[in-house]
C-alpha cells in the first residue's frame, strides 16, 4: 500500500475530521472486528443480532475518542487493530454481561471503557490465546482461518489457494467447530 493510503495517514485523517478516513477505516477493520465479536459473543440468534449494535457502538467511541485526541497521533496498523479489537472484545464482554444480569434480575453495575484504561491493554493475553488457536489447527486451515481474519471472502480465499469456493465453506465450519470448544 502506498504511503498515502496507509492506514497511519487515513487515521491522522480521521482525527482531523475527515468523514471519509472514518469510512474507509471502518470498512478496512469491520469484516476482522465482525468475525472477532461474533467469536466472542457467541452463536445464539439474540447475540449474533447484536453484534451489528456491539461494533457500531465500539467503532463510534473509538472515533469519538480520537477526535477528542485521547489517543496518540503515530498509531500505527498493529497499534489501531489492538485498540480496536480490545474496545469490541469489552463492548462485547458488557452486553453479555447486562444480558446475564438482567437474566438474574440485574442489580449488576457495568464500568464503561475509560480513557486511561487503554494503556493497559491486555494484548499479551489476546495475542496469547488467538495464537494457541491457530496452532491447534492444520496448515491448510490455519492458511484459511488467518486469510478470512484479514477480511478476505470465501471466494477470494478459494481463487488464492486454487480450489472450490465450497472447500472454504466447509473448512471454516471445521474451523468454527473446533474453536467452539478450545
Amino acid at each position: 500500500m502506498d504511503d498515502a493510503g496507509s492506514i497511519t495517514n487515513v487515521y491522522r485523517q480521521m482525527t482531523a475530521g475527515d468523514p471519509q478516513a472514518v469510512e474507509v477505516l471502518w470498512s478496512r477493520f469491520f469484516p476482522r472486528l465482525s468475525g472477532l465479536a461474533r467469536k466472542t459473543l457467541g452463536t445464539s440468534t439474540r447475540q449474533v443480532a447484536e453484534v451489528d449494535d456491539v461494533l457500531q457502538s465500539a467503532f463510534f467511541g473509538f472515533w469519538r475518542q480520537a477526535q477528542q485526541g485521547d489517543y496518540a497521533a503515530n498509531v500505527n496498523r498493529k497499534d489501531l487493530w489492538n485498540l480496536l479489537a480490545t474496545i469490541t472484545v469489552r463492548k462485547v464482554h458488557d452486553a453479555h454481561r447486562r444480558e446475564h444480569a438482567q437474566k438474574r434480575g440485574g442489580g449488576e453495575e457495568h464500568r464503561s471503557l475509560e480513557p486511561s484504561d487503554l494503556a493497559q491493554l491486555p494484548t499479551v493475553e489476546f495475542d496469547l490465546y488467538c495464537s494457541e488457536l491457530l496452532t491447534a489447527l492444520d496448515e491448510e486451515p490455519r492458511a484459511i482461518a488467518l486469510l478470512r481474519l484479514m477480511g478476505y471472502k470465501n471466494r477470494e480465499i478459494a481463487d488464492l489457494l486454487d480450489c472450490t469456493e465450497r472447500k472454504i465453506e466447509r473448512k471454516l465450519a471445521l474451523i468454527r467447530e473446533a474453536w467452539a470448544d478450545p
